[in-house]
């Protein structure tokens, strides 16, 4: 089990916080039982309810979590721990705006759903605090009986009764509102359990306050003669406020329309108050909480301020003897009336408090003294103005519920206009500065008549520019800006590109290009903000735009092509940094631009989408109802016009740039259509503008822009629970996923480009408060070939799960490998395509090889070889019987690998764990028992153990502890399971020939991969005789994927094939001594008498790579690095410097078959650990089909001895040597070493076969 204390210092490190003495306190009361970590959790949430810090709020989270992650899947706590993590997340992040644990907890919650019932408790607490309001008419869900009987069954001081409760009342509030009116007695009962369940510092203090305030005043307008129900519902205001404002003065960021919806809820209770006891104190305070909700609300749109404070103006101006308040609430009802379009459900109520007011009126010219003292004979005056009260809307402007943390870090310095829990396009560590830009367009004079043909840089003009004109990277980058045949934006021409704009905008003159140049320039500088995720690279381009401006005529032919490009960005740069001023003025300028251009031109419509855009950016922010509704008529229009053009297409030549509008102005309008559902608070209107997806209709957009939107859809069926969406949204992205890391690009950036494609980056919106709307999310972290793989068994899919984890595994190597494919069955049929294919393969190493610089030249040759592999790929597939050549596998060829042995492929992902079986008979699946962060724990734990360097026998004792006992648990929880499920379920005699030993091939991801499964067992000395092993089954070889499997089979030559054998030693010895890499190539030479050895100052990279083409064999005997942040990196230590893993990927070895890699962790990555880029790896794709490494640091007596006996074991006859043994002689030679090291299982356990 691992130390409560490490994972709770682990969690504070990640949030760069110190333990504080709460945090202190409750740790020292957590013993090893995780029953005991709940009292600890709940203390620590309280004290960062009470000002001690998000620090106490992360040590919670990180206690329930290790909870649910360790102890057993049955174990009774679970469903309040879950509950109890949620809690700790929601504090996290509308406390503190701080979203870094967010998609971690509800991927964690929702792997609690796995395996479970829908009513199973523990399924109810990890999914009911996030459930939207039910839809209007919609009968009570089953899971809302399963929460109420989870409530009944939790303590009473538990703090997630609040949780629960409130939520049920806004549930039942909701169907009172359709018209269920028998429901509203759920709702009152709900709601005043909520309110005891609540106290004041409690992190749903707010909520619970509004709900019990609405549930009371409702309740009391059916029941007047029940006090008790507006005396509830005014103490649940005030404490709607007080929370508020309280968490504000824990340094909580102010959430403007938090504080309106609670200042709005008691002025409300207030008034109902004031109807059965007039009293001037009682207004006043109401018309007080009225105006504090017009400052911080959202624009009046219903009415909600004008038809409340009219009313309180009228009661206010009878208590007073005020003709003037009177005078007022006239005033306000009459512009109602005039603002409301006929039959608004405001007006009868309208009608009827005019018509009290106007009785008021009289009075007061009968009676010019104050007569209000006689309240209770004039008490019925004040009904039409106080009793005849709108009804209340459940859904504005009370926060819904369901709230879902839309990404990750922290968010200091944020405008909460009016939702203080979204989330900028990144993560800032300083406030935000307030921007200052130069003014937009005059409004004359406008720009001279414009052709509705002439061409327009924007991405949505009438065409493209004349690319012949630009200089030749910038043309580069703008093909690959729009075009939808896979060319990648490359780093590398962006930062080529915008020098040469800069040099060529440089020149003396004013040509007729210079404003469209400036156009692209813009866009240059501002796809690379797109790349880093980095605000700052934005608002360069925003400011490079606005000096070009500055510097042409506003009437001149190109100004409004800059000025919509500039505008656009500035846009977007509003949005990351949540500042509305910034979108407000994008905005003005758009609409400004668009009434220069001919109305109904292609310009025209492209102006229309992008102002339509901003604009409801800019009300998702502002929560305008009125701006929202504008932008979708403006978008709808537009849609209507595109449709409208087809002969003007075919005039102009336009109809495939046409085509590739449409996809991108339906994107648009649907993120349109979603946030005016927003803001309107419809979650239905919501949800059908989100189910909208249609990939079939995306195929002209840019790949990038079609991945984000099938990751986007992957992610909201994730949230609704809807797993064959899910696993239909996953495959999509895993297919277009290949063309962002295309062979273009360097390979730092393909690296690059796969990590932010796998891990999610922020989506641009201005409607980030609920999950729909915001990554990072809850794939972050993980990879997404694991997350498919898991949604995909969720829905039942295992053969889909098995393509989907192909598919999104060793990416990067599946690339690499396709260069070096075997081609005889092409060349047998189509000679010319099989030459052209060994040609351009040759050329496309070369090109890689000389392209690592930014010199253009050779960017461009690699872009250029690119798009010939991809249409050389194109005609290869047009031939008969060679349609799916170089596609990923299909179901039927991954089985067909598992002729050898059965494969293994082990998905780890923060959903559900599992193992998919392959054998040629099918693909079995086999749930496991384990959670992600347990492995990851436990893998953690384990590290530290083998890499222990101390002399201190006690901790040597419990470094060989944990070993142990990671290893049994890796038999209790993977192996064995997996094991019999491939039908492995006995014990080997032990007089087994090795040629008939059988064998498995695993293939882990996730922190699995750090963990040697060859190894797992009940491995004690006293336990050896049970015979309960993976050692004792089967031999294991492990594979970075099914491809790569396959591919080494095709690279392996029979025995006695011609090459060479290499050794290459560097002293690893004290002081630089030879130490035992001069051993264990002694060892070798002793058995291959032509063995070639470089070592010491003649073992360098350069040596080494020339003399590899002509090995068969390799032995490297030296100390390998490998490295976290870069694992193209890692490399093998060298006389004169390191061989990297990009420079031995990068070679082409026709003779290589084994590679023995000893050295320090040779077989293991971080910081991508489902790419599998570390030396072993390397070494594959460079042609070797086996390599031999190490997980960790081995030990050198332990392999020296396994050398020796290696090579004496695969030697064949003469002076050869059959490497087709090679995996069966390797598990032969450590269950040797097992039995000779048995006290010290790290030091026999780390060696590992890869390969066929």
């Amino acid at each position: 089990m691992a130390d409560v204390d490490v994972v709770v210092n682990r969690m504070l490190a990640r949030f760069d916080v110190s333990r504080s003495s709460e945090v202190n306190r409750a740790l020292a009361s957590a013993t090893e039982d995780p029953q005991s970590w709940l009292g600890p959790a709940a203390g620590l949430l309280r004290a960062s309810w009470n000002g001690d810090g998000l620090g106490a709020a992360a040590a919670a989270a990180a206690l329930m979590g290790l909870a649910l992650d360790t102890a057993p899947h049955d174990h009774p706590g679970r469903a309040r721990w879950a509950l109890h993590l949620w809690l700790a997340e929601h504090t996290l992040s509308s406390l503190y705006g701080d979203y870094r644990l967010s998609q971690e907890v509800r991927h964690r919650l929702a792997a609690q759903t796995q395996n479970r019932a829908a009513n199973d408790p523990v399924a109810v607490a990890a999914t009911y605090p996030d459930l939207p309001l039910p839809r209007h008419f919609e009968a009570p869900a089953p899971i809302e009986r399963d929460a109420e009987r989870l409530v009944a069954g939790l303590p009473q001081d538990d703090l997630a009764r609040a949780t629960l409760l409130v939520r049920l009342a806004q549930a039942a509030y909701q169907r009172y509102e359709s018209g269920n009116t028998a429901q509203l007695t759920d709702a009152w009962e709900r709601a005043r359990a909520a309110l005891s369940a609540v106290t004041p510092d409690h992190i749903e203090a707010a909520a619970v306050g509004r709900m019990a305030a609405y549930a009371g005043v409702a309740w009391f307008r059916l029941h007047l003669q029940d006090r008790s129900a507006v005396e509830t519902a005014v103490r649940a205001g005030r404490l709607a406020v007080d929370a508020v404002h309280r968490t504000r003065g824990h340094g909580a960021p102010y959430d403007r329309y938090e504080a309106a919806t609670a200042h709005f809820v008691l002025a409300i209770a207030l008034m109902s108050a004031a109807t059965d006891h007039p009293d001037l104190a009682t207004v006043d305070e109401a018309i007080a909480h009225l105006e504090a909700f017009r400052t911080d609300g959202p624009p009046d749109d219903r009415g909600m301020y004008s038809v409340n404070m009219a009313s309180m103006l009228s009661a206010r101006g009878f208590l007073a003897w005020s003709p003037q308040d009177v005078t007022r609430s006239d005033e306000l009802w009459a512009a109602l009336e005039r603002e409301l379009p006929a039959g608004h459900p405001l007006l009868p109520h309208i009608a009827l408090k005019r018509e009290g007011a106007a009785k008021v009126v009289r009075l007061m010219r009968t009676f010019p003294f104050n007569v209000s003292g006689l309240i209770g004979d004039l008490k019925p005056l004040l009904g039409g103005v106080l009793t005849e009260l709108p009804p209340l809307q459940l859904d504005v402007p009370l926060t819904p519920p369901g709230y879902v943390s839309p990404g990750s870090g922290a968010q200091p310095g944020m405008e909460w206009d009016s939702d203080s829990q979204g989330v900028p396009f990144s993560a800032m560590t300083a406030p935000v500065a307030e921007p200052v830009w130069p003014p937009g367009p005059d409004t004359v004079p406008a720009p001279g008549p414009r052709s509705a043909s002439e061409p327009v840089t924007s991405l949505f003009g009438a065409s493209p520019p004349p690319l012949a004109d630009l200089p030749p990277d910038a043309a580069a980058v703008w093909r690959s800006m729009v075009a939808d045949d896979g060319t990648p934006l490359d780093p590398r021409l962006l930062v080529l590109a915008e020098k040469e704009l800069r040099d060529r905008l440089a020149r003396p003159g004013r040509d007729d290009g210079r404003g469209w140049m400036a156009s692209v320039l813009v866009h240059v500088i501002a796809i690379g903000s797109t790349l880093t995720n980095d605000p700052a690279q934005m608002e360069r381009a925003v400011r490079c735009g606005d000096e070009m401006l500055a510097d042409l005529p506003q009437a001149g032919p190109h100004y409004i092509d800059l000025l919509c490009t500039v505008e656009n960005y500035r846009h977007m740069y509003g949005v990351m940094c949540r500042h509305s001023a910034t979108v407000e003025r994008a905005a003005s300028a758009l609409l400004w631009a668009r009434e220069q251009l001919p109305e109904g031109s292609i310009a025209w419509l492209g102006g229309s989408i992008t102002y339509a855009h901003a604009l409801s950016d800019l009300s998702g922010l502002l929560r305008d109802p009125v701006r929202s509704a504008q932008a979708v008529r403006i978008t709808q229009d537009a849609l209507r016009r595109l449709e409208a053009l087809p002969e003007q297409a075919a005039v102009l030549g336009t109809e495939s740039f046409q085509g590739r509008l449409r996809p991108a102005f339906d994107q648009i309008h649907r993120a349109v259509l979603a946030t005016d559902a927003y803001v309107r608070a419809d979650n239905d209107a919501f949800d059908s503008a989100q189910a909208q997806w249609d990939p079939a209709a995306e195929q002209l957009l840019p790949p990038t822009a079609r991945f984000e939107s099938a990751r986007s859809a992957l992610l909201r069926a994730m949230e609704s629970r809807a797993w064959d969406q899910a696993a239909d949204a996953a495959a999509v992205a895993l297919d277009v996923l290949p063309l962002l890391t295309s062979r273009a690009l360097g390979r730092d950036d393909r690296q690059n480009a796969l990590r932010t494609a796998m891990q999610g980056r922020p989506y641009l919106m201005a409607t980030a408060r609920q999950g729909d709307a915001g990554l990072p999310d809850q794939i972050t972290g993980t990879s997404l070939g694991r997350t498919g793989c898991a949604v995909a068994i969720a829905a039942g899919r295992p053969e889909q799960a098995l393509t989907l984890l192909e598919q999104g595994r060793a990416v990067l190597m599946a690339q690499d490998l396709e260069a070096r494919t075997d081609v005889s069955d092409l060349a047998g049929a189509c000679p010319e395509l099989a030459a052209r294919f060994t040609t351009l393969s040759e050329r496309m190493l070369r090109a890689e090889r000389a392209g690592a610089g930014e010199d253009s030249a050779r960017v461009r040759e690699q872009h250029t070889v690119a798009e010939e592999w991809r249409l050389l790929l194109t005609d290869i597939r047009a031939q008969p019987g060679f349609e799916r050549f170089l596609l990923p596998p299909t179901v039927r060829q991954l089985r067909d690998e598992a002729a050898q042995g059965p494969i293994v492929m082990i998905n780890v992902d923060p959903l559900r764990c599992d193992a998919l079986v392959v054998t040629t008979g099918g693909v079995r699946h086999v749930p496991l028992d384990v959670t992600e962060g347990n492995v990851a724990d436990r893998a953690q734990e384990f590290l530290a153990a083998v890499a222990l360097d101390s002399d201190s026998p006690r901790e040597q004792e419990q470094a060989r502890e944990v070993v142990f006992r990671t290893l049994e648990w890796l038999w209790d929880t993977v192996a064995e399971p997996v094991l019999d499920a491939a039908g492995l379920t006995a014990p080997l005699p032990h007089d087994t020939p090795r040629q008939t030993i059988p064998r498995l091939w695993w293939s882990a991801s996730g922190p699995l991969a750090h963990l040697p499964l060859h190894a797992a067992g009940y491995q004690r000395k006293g336990h050896l005789a049970q015979r309960r092993s993976v050692l004792d089954r089967v031999a294991s070889s492990y594979t970075p994927s099914i491809r790569a499997l396959r591919h080494a089979r095709q690279a392996a030559a029979p025995t006695g094939a011609g090459g060479s054998y290499l050794a290459v030693a560097q002293p690893t010895g004290a002081g630089g001594s030879p130490g035992a890499s001069a051993r264990e190539v002694a060892s070798v030479a002793r058995v291959l008498a032509s063995l070639r050895i470089l070592d010491g100052s003649d073992a360098t990279p350069a040596r080494v790579l020339a003399e590899l083409p002509a090995a068969a064999v390799v032995h490297f005997a030296c100390h390998g690095v490998s490295d976290a942040e870069n694992p193209a990196a890692s490399r093998l230590s060298l006389a004169g410097g390191p061989l990297s893993v990009a420079e031995i990927s990068r070679q082409r070895l026709p003779h290589a078959q084994l590679a023995l890699l000893l050295a320090c962790h040779t077989a293991r990555t971080n910081r991508l650990p489902d790419e599998a880029i570390h030396l072993a790896s390397a070494f594959q794709v460079a042609g070797f089909p086996q390599v031999i490494g190490a997980l960790w640091e081995a030990a050198d007596l332990a392999s020296g001895k396994l050398t020796e006996q290696f090579y004496r074991a695969v030697r064949g006859y003469g002076s050869g040597i059959d490497t087709r043994q090679a995996g069966r002689a390797l598990h032969v030679i450590v269950h040797g070493l097992r039995t000779r090291y048995a006290k010290s299982p790290a030091v026999w356990a780390p060696y590992m076969h890869t390969g066929c």
